[in-house]
């Protein structure tokens, strides 16, 4: 499934790429991963009960996550403040012990009509690759460097 922020700020999941499911992912520290929508512009954000939901401001406690590398190759990403995992799973779900659709991978771009950007930004386009900072984290930009790569 592939995570989709809408507009609207709703938070879902789809078994289809979409525009809305471009995310634009940047380490803030160590561990600590922030997740925009590139479509929509908003941020990844979950409350305090464990709800996903898109917002135009960033706030650190409800918009920053955890993320953890999985032997598999997956990711999971868990609420910094709050310790949700990030789940397109219902929360209606009654099987507690049970955490389905909470491991990520990122994905290239498969959308003809989307482009994530033809040209780096001008932050990106003079990354030194002998530097310390490859993936430019350093940098003030939320574009994620698997998503301007060149294919």
């Amino acid at each position: 499934m592939y995570l989709h922020i809408s507009q609207d700020g709703k938070v879902s999941g789809s078994e289809s790429q979409s525009p809305n499911s471009l995310l634009l992912l940047k380490s803030v520290k160590p561990g600590h991963t922030v997740i925009q929508g590139q479509t929509s512009s908003l941020f990844l954000c979950v409350d305090r009960a464990g709800h996903l939901r898109g917002q135009s401001h960033y706030s650190e406690d409800e918009c920053t996550f955890r993320e953890l590398l999985l032997a598999d190759g997956y990711t999971r990403f868990l609420s910094s403040h709050y310790g949700f995992p990030v789940s397109l799973a219902s929360r209606r779900s009654t099987d507690l012990h049970s955490l389905p659709f909470t491991r990520f991978l990122p994905l290239r771009n498969a959308l003809t009509s989307v482009s994530a950007s033809a040209t780096p930004p001008d932050d990106l386009r003079n990354i030194d690759v002998d530097s310390d900072d490859l993936f430019g984290m350093g940098l003030n930009s939320m574009i994620s460097p698997h998503f301007s790569a060149e294919k």
